[in-house]
């Protein structure tokens, strides 16, 4: 007997031990994630160091070097007259502007770097073939706010300079698309960004209701990644816009029927329903653009409780938007 009770023992320490050290395993690797801010780097270089700096860009951006480059820049790094141009662009005055407000605002990014760390640490243990990407911030001449590929996310950081930036009112933004320009909408963008990268293959259905759901699984994905950041921040509404989609959403869900929207593969018809929009054509003006992420989130919230064996990766491949709609049992 006593024996047994000292091998139940030392098997208790071992595993005690295992999770002790992966737990330290994590914490090192949440210190080791680093951004790279190329912004910084672009504006800071000069003739004695741009040779280098390019060198240096190459190998940490990869292809989305060259994609900067032509689409930022409008020039190709192998023209002859490369380095002039980009001396020039980051010397402009409105460039130099721009930048300068975008270091104000964020003068550090370790609040990204953290939040990144733990959400990254959620997503991988749901998806854990998928190697997350190499992040970086750089500067997108008010261009791009998220974009990605199978390697990278790069971040714009002088898209979220805030909703009353002079830049954006000085660009003609309209209001409703300067509401995007903020803080705490980057992390939302970037999973949205990720989601649309690797699951955008299952995206096939040309149709409302596919759309409508396809949606509502990247919101479900943002639930799962960044379980603490409150629905409005991750659909990207205000509080009021949020409130007005509870309040209605019987009448929404009715309007999507009586209309004869779901099957609809009129993009014209349904656009406002999914992208960004002053409000929701048809509905009052109260009414946010995007609507189809609220439905379709709570369209997949029912889903998965009503089919609690399915996995994340399981839902995010289902093409088969009539099948999760009639799961869901859907009754707003």
């Amino acid at each position: 007997m006593k024996k047994r009770t000292i091998f139940l023992f030392a098997i208790l320490f071992l595993v005690t031990l295992y999770f002790l050290i992966q737990n330290k395993r994590t914490t090192l690797n949440a210190n080791e994630l680093d951004i790279y801010r190329f912004e910084q780097s672009l504006f800071e270089t000069n003739k004695q160091t741009i040779n280098n700096d390019i060198l240096l860009w190459e190998k940490r951006l990869g292809s989305f070097f060259e994609s900067f480059n032509f689409e930022i820049l409008r020039i190709n790094s192998k023209q002859e007259n490369y380095k002039n141009e980009l001396l020039n662009f980051t010397a402009h005055p409105d460039m130099r502007e721009a930048y300068d407000t975008l270091i104000e605002k964020y003068p550090n990014i370790n609040f990204l770097e953290k939040e990144f760390t733990i959400a990254l640490s959620k997503y991988t243990q749901h998806f854990p073939e998928k190697k997350p990407p190499t992040i970086i911030t750089y500067f997108s001449g008010f261009n791009f706010g998220v974009v990605t590929n199978d390697t990278i996310l790069a971040i714009g950081l002088d898209y979220f300079l805030g909703k009353n930036c002079s830049f954006y009112k000085r660009l003609n933004t309209p209001e409703y698309m300067r509401a995007m320009n903020q803080k705490r909408f980057i992390l939302p963008f970037c999973f949205e960004a990720i989601a649309n990268n690797e699951f955008g293959q299952f995206d096939s259905g040309a149709d409302f209701l596919s759309q409508m759901i396809f949606k509502g699984k990247i919101m479900y994905l943002l639930d799962v990644v960044l379980p603490e950041m409150s629905i409005a921040d991750k659909i990207r509404y205000s509080n009021s816009q949020l409130n007005w989609c509870e309040e209605n959403e019987k009448n929404i869900w009715a309007f999507f029927i009586e209309k004869d929207l779901l099957f609809s593969s009129d993009i014209k018809r349904f656009n406002s329903y999914i992208n960004y929009a002053p409000f929701a054509k048809g509905m009052p003006k109260d009414s946010p653009g995007r609507i189809a992420y609220f439905v379709g989130w709570k369209i997949v919230n029912d889903y998965m409780e009503n089919n609690p064996n399915s996995s994340l990766q399981a839902l995010m491949q289902n093409t088969n938007s009539q099948e999760i709609l009639q799961q869901s049992r859907y009754k707003p």
